[in-house]
């Protein structure tokens, strides 16, 4: 019995030492002003990025508007998913929605999705024929490191900007 007790209350001990740091996080990371300010400056930070590392003025401002046009993908792909989202939930709250009205919605979704996948490739690849591979790697692991679509997606789901 008191072996079992023993047991039990390390478990509990690991399982709180694990999730309440992520609880934490994740209640910082929801924070919608903090998480816009974080990313208002890692735009910053990567705009002196290229200047830096993109000696050739002309590349270095071609390359500034394609992340103009990445910011607005980014924003039109959270707009579709924030729309999917809640017709998503409307339709399960619909006790009497019909598995075609399911299907019909996810293909409509799938296909937008699918269009925002090709122009994100085709903006990723406009942005390397602005770069030598050297300034590519840098300005990639940046970008990889720093603008997580995810978080700006999210944010922007949350009504940041």
């Amino acid at each position: 019995m008191k072996e079992k007790l023993v047991e039990f209350t390390v478990a509990l001990a690991v399982i709180s030492f694990l999730f309440l740091p992520a609880c934490a996080s994740r209640k910082e990371a929801s924070d919608p002003v903090k998480m816009q300010e974080q990313i208002a400056e890692h735009r910053n930070q990567e705009l002196a990025l290229i200047q830096s590392t993109v000696l050739d003025q002309e590349r270095a401002e071609r390359l500034i508007d394609l992340l103009a046009d990445r910011d607005r993908l980014i924003a039109d792909h959270s707009k579709e998913v924030s729309a999917y989202r809640k017709k998503m939930s409307a339709l399960n709250a619909d006790y009497n929605a019909q598995r075609e009205s399911f299907d019909a919605l996810m293909t409509s979704y799938n296909s937008q999705r699918a269009t925002a996948q090709r122009d994100f490739v085709a903006l990723i690849e406009a942005m390397k024929k602005e770069t030598t591979v050297e300034e590519w790697k840098v300005i990639s692991k940046y970008q990889l490191k720093r603008l997580n679509p995810r978080k700006l997606t999210y944010s922007q789901l949350s009504g940041g900007a």
